[in-house]
């Protein structure tokens, strides 16, 4: 099988329906040149249209001081942004896709095209008025500010002489933070992507590698969302689909969905992606960083279809759910798993999802409801065509074997990180955040 095309095609016949798109984003300096760029990249494809800005202020813009964990991470960048979408007062959203839940999105609502993924990495910016140029010179004691759970917790590993400190508010508001010698900041993490969409990458002091912290589920890339029965906006966001960041971005949403506890808690990975082999990173750890489960997948080729397990498609199941057996009364492995797939799509009656053999009995014996595979066809009808969907993202224009793929990679690896403990660590990471678990 020949590599994948790394380069979007657009289809570039299509034509928008409507000569102006109104745009949500919020308010951050960004914020609004994320939204700027991607209304650049529309025009080279859409030069007659126009789209005009609303910007939106969320409940994670209005909440600086308290930290992001114990507010809850559910919509807390996008909730604001998704009510006026629901109203149709705006078009589409240009969000940082780190911002938007894997787990959930409201029901008519869809990521319309993931743009060409930035660095991912987490940059260090020492105070301007230290001297020392990287985490390793900082001295004993030194106060580095972040706000994340995934940063403090792999840092600890790392550097556990330095003590972390809450650090909230847009790019600008940090770093005026960071420079006030009264606050008490040596240094703050921050993600090298925002520092070079606002062109400020010579305050990078370090890099870090992800051998010493991996990074959030979707960190660098752009999601635009829109509602999922705009069929002309997202025709025309489709041209933006940038296919190896849809792809490492699926693998993400789809390991952080499996494995459950939202972007709030401690986990991250890592993807690399060259048009064939896909290869996914992930770590799990308690808010200390004191345990942490990680692991790696592989996957060698994600151009082939998946073999699938030859079943017996003549099991039938009664109106009681029952299954109708021969005159034994036994069932056959395959006819098992047959049973076990219909009783679930029963329960699913929208949903027409491709289950291999282990990922039947995986979701029959953990069904609730919050860490399945979402690959959905929706239905159609004669005015509207809703379309399949991965992790909540259509992706027109890219071969579903790829997609499929893709989600199958983060939920193998999510197993595997079930299988080492990391349910323990979530119920521990529960019973020190609550107020997070009652938000998702």
């Amino acid at each position: 099988s020949s590599k994948v095309s790394l380069q979007s095609e657009p289809n570039m016949l299509y034509h928008p329906q409507r000569q102006k798109y109104i745009v949500g984003t919020r308010r951050s300096q960004l914020a609004l040149v994320q939204t700027e760029s991607v209304i650049e990249n529309l025009k080279k494809f859409y030069p007659n249209t126009e789209y005009d800005v609303v910007k939106i202020k969320t409940i994670g813009d209005k909440n600086l001081l308290d930290p992001l964990a114990n507010i809850g991470d559910k919509g807390l960048f996008t909730k604001e942004l998704e009510i006026e979408l629901e109203k149709k007062s705006i078009d589409f959203v240009v969000h940082s896709l780190k911002d938007v839940p894997s787990t959930s999105l409201p029901p008519n609502m869809i990521i319309g095209a993931i743009l060409d993924r930035a660095d991912p990495r987490d940059a260090v910016v020492i105070a301007p008025w230290r001297t020392e140029k990287s985490l390793n010179e900082l001295p004993d004691g030194s106060v580095i500010g972040t706000s994340s759970t995934r940063r403090i917790a792999q840092l600890k590993l790392a550097y556990s002489k330095f003590h972390y400190k809450n650090i909230r508010g847009n790019m600008n508001t940090r770093y005026e933070k960071l420079s006030d010698k009264t606050l008490g900041y040596d240094a703050m993490i921050v993600a090298v992507a925002g520092l070079q969409r606002l062109h400020w990458t010579h305050l990078i002091s370090e890099i870090i590698e992800p051998d010493i912290v991996l990074y959030a589920i979707g960190q660098g890339a752009l999601g635009i969302e829109c509602r999922h029965d705009d069929n002309d906006t997202i025709k025309m966001l489709s041209v933006l689909n940038h296919f190896p960041s849809v792809i490492r971005c699926i693998a993400e949403r789809s390991f952080l969905r499996r494995i459950g506890g939202g972007c709030s808690v401690p986990n991250a990975v890592q993807t690399q992606y060259d048009g064939k082999e896909l290869i996914i990173d992930g770590i799990l750890l308690n808010l200390d960083g004191t345990k942490f489960v990680k692991d790696r997948i592989i996957y060698s080729d994600i151009t082939l279809p998946r073999r699938k397990l030859q079943i017996n498609r003549s099991v039938s199941i009664k109106r009681d759910n029952s299954p109708v057996t021969g005159n034994d009364g036994k069932y056959s492995t395959a006819e098992r798993v047959e049973i076990a797939k219909r009783r679930l799509n029963l329960k699913r009656k929208h949903a027409n999802e491709d289950f291999d053999d282990e990922e039947v009995n995986n979701n029959n014996n953990n069904d609730d409801g919050g860490n399945k595979l979402s690959i959905i066809q929706t239905k159609s009808n004669a005015t509207t065509t809703l379309y399949n969907q991965y992790l909540h993202v259509c992706c027109l224009n890219i071969d579903e074997t790829l997609l499929k793929n893709a989600e199958h990679c983060g939920v193998k690896l999510a197993m595997k990180l079930n299988q080492k403990g990391a349910s323990n660590i979530l119920q521990e990471i529960k019973q020190s955040l609550p107020l997070l678990w009652s938000n998702m």
